[in-house]
């Protein structure tokens, strides 16, 4: 999934600063139901985040927040622990061709459901569920999930506690694809249209995980109540409450105050003055999430200028990146220099990430990218500074940076300058997202025709490297192949990935898919950004970080291990407190009295860009 990330940062003297947080605490303290001592009440964990859901539809959304909530709030047959392994969750174990879950050919899995869960409104949970999830999806050839379900034929119910899953081919990324199961008694009842256009899923919805919504205000919160039906171990937590930031200096001085216990979507410097105080962990770390260059390569109807179709061209502007230097001056050292679409410290047993050494890697050299544009024919032939085309014609190539996103504005001016040294003229803007989403699905005549030369984005992406990979198939120009890029030979190692159900054979397959990828240059990869969470250790203990340690402890879609884990730490109360904020509100007010009143608001939203798995 792609989506733009930025942040607003507010420069605001000290006592302003204190009087809006503690404002704006004591309102977030009041909007919602508190946190309190193990000996008061429930524990209420509060998490700040950058991005509310956009749905609660798992067939319409597509946010990595609506996935966290989903990854709670419903089980899937099988997840990914923070070791990066397999764990059984409606299953009682994982199948392999050992044990007899997956049959000799590799086209039937078979899963053995857990007996005895109920839905979170009571009812039995059977294999019955299972299968109509996936025949619902499947015959409904829900968007959302079409990868997802790629090559199964049907799911057939063998007994209560039995499902098994019959497909085409073999299938490889059967357990990493993310499937919700969900209940036959709630979802039977919606039609296709309604699913996947107008149906909200208004709380509380109905799952089997461990935590239910019972409370979604659009712009402000999310509430997550403990599933008293969970089949697993009982969490400590009793409540869940995700509240929405803007700002993320607001939302880090709610962390420092006390008013949230965890922040994710923070900005470099909020994270920086946090990693200096004991009682938080401030954790960088990247989660299938890269930032790059696009370039427009599509030898159909387009209106991108034709250089960019020679391969040649583009590597020579690859070869004139300095990505370090990105990394220090976009992201604030907050990022590593990126490669290739497959991000390293993501994946165990094996590693899926390509890293080019050698001859292979683009090496930032401003005379080598000159000389290997002159040997591809593109020279100053009128002594302007700039080169010509082959035709010995002039030109000119736009690059955008988006408005919604700080450091694509500083990549775009980098690369301009550096293009320039190399006598290619740039015309830079910052535009909005919603623009560049125009003009790349522009039409004309009824046709494709994408209208651009290059532009600057970020992509989330997949657990399965699959998923991405796909996306550059020649299948997928038009919809989400963002280059516009094909090769022949790519597109039969795809097929040939999707079939290999060997890890270590299909991770060579996958190497070599991501060479092809990386040499061709239509999209370059300039960083991995890290995500910037944050969260108290002080109150709580069981905070658990995901890929195996490297990862972050909380919105990563998959790791539910902190919210099972989590517990005030031995002798201290978590979270909020009501009572504190009220008597802490009544002294602003008498200071605010005399001073002034100072309002602290949270504003604005950024635009989003869907490239979730629609690919049908």
């Amino acid at each position: 999934m792609h989506h733009g990330r930025t942040f607003v940062v507010a420069g605001i003297a000290a006592v302003c600063l204190l009087a809006g947080g503690v404002a704006f605490g004591l309102q977030s303290a009041l909007a919602t139901s508190p946190s309190s001592t193990p000996s008061a009440g429930p524990l209420v964990v509060r998490i700040g985040w950058d991005e509310d859901p956009d749905s609660l539809n798992p067939f319409i959304g597509y946010a990595q927040s609506a996935y966290e909530i989903w990854s709670l709030n419903y089980d899937e047959l099988v997840d990914i622990g923070p070791d990066g392994n397999f764990v059984p969750e409606l299953a009682t174990s994982v199948p392999t061709i050992h044990n007899g879950g997956i049959s000799a050919d590799g086209k039937v899995w078979t899963f053995k459901i857990r007996q005895g869960v109920k839905w979170q409104d009571g009812q039995p949970l059977t294999a019955a569920d299972v299968a109509f999830t996936y025949n619902y999806m499947i015959q409904n050839h829900m968007k959302n999930y079409a990868s997802a379900t790629a090559a199964i034929v049907r799911a057939v119910v063998v007994d209560p506690a039995t499902v098994r899953l019959i497909c085409s081919r073999r299938k490889a990324d059967m357990l990493t694809s993310y499937i919700p199961i969900l209940p036959q008694h709630v979802w039977s009842k919606m039609n296709k249209q309604a699913a996947e256009n107008t149906f909200t899923n208004p709380p509380p919805i109905i799952g089997s995980g461990p935590f239910q919504v019972t409370a979604f205000h659009k712009g402000q919160d999310v509430v997550m109540r403990r599933n008293p039906y969970f089949w697993g171990a009982k969490p400590a937590l009793a409540q869940i409450v995700f509240e929405d930031y803007a700002n993320a200096d607001s939302m880090s001085l709610d962390l420092t105050s006390g008013a949230l216990d965890a922040a994710v979507g923070l900005s470099s410097a909020s994270f920086q003055t946090l990693a200096k105080e004991k009682r938080f962990d401030a954790v960088a770390y990247n989660f299938f999430f890269w930032d790059y260059v696009d370039l427009n390569c599509f030898t159909g109807p387009s209106l991108g200028n034709p250089v960019l179709r020679d391969p040649a061209f583009r590597r020579a502007l690859a070869t004139a990146i300095d990505n370090q230097k990105i990394v220090d001056v976009a992201w604030h050292g907050l990022a590593e220099v990126g490669t290739t679409i497959m991000n390293p410290h993501s994946w165990f047993n094996p590693d899926y990430h390509w890293q080019p050494t050698g001859a292979d890697r683009f090496t930032f050299n401003i005379e080598n990218a000159k000389q290997m544009l002159a040997a591809a024919g593109y020279r100053d032939v009128n002594g302007d500074g700039y080169v010509e085309n082959k035709a010995g014609k002039p030109f000119s190539l736009r690059l955008w940076g988006r408005s919604e996103s700080q450091p694509s504005q500083v990549e775009g001016k980098l690369l301009t300058q550096w293009w320039k040294e190399i006598g290619v003229k740039i015309v830079f803007s910052v535009v909005s997202e919603g623009y560049i989403d125009s003009q790349f699905w522009n039409t004309a005549n009824g046709r494709f025709t994408p209208n651009f030369d290059m532009y600057l984005w970020d992509w989330d992406g997949y657990v399965d490297p699959g998923a991405d990979l796909q996306t550059f198939t020649t299948a997928q120009i038009g919809n989400w192949n963002e280059p516009c890029w094909s090769n022949p030979e790519f597109d039969r190692l795809y097929k040939q990935q999707e079939v290999t159900l060997d890890p270590t054979k299909r991770q060579q397959i996958i190497w070599q898919m991501q060479k092809l990828l990386y040499e061709a240059a239509g999209m370059i990869v300039l960083t991995y950004p890290d995500h910037l969470e944050a969260y108290n250790t002080a109150q709580w203990t069981g905070w658990t970080r995901n890929q195996a340690g490297h990862g972050g402890a909380f919105y990563t879609s998959y790791n539910r291990a902190t919210y099972l884990n989590l517990r005030p730490a031995v002798g201290k109360g978590a979270g909020t407190k009501k009572g504190v904020w009220i008597g802490v509100g009544v002294a602003v007010f008498l200071v605010v009295v005399g001073g002034g009143v100072w309002l602290w608001f949270r504003v604005g939203r950024r635009g989003t860009r869907n490239a979730e798995e629609a690919q049908d």
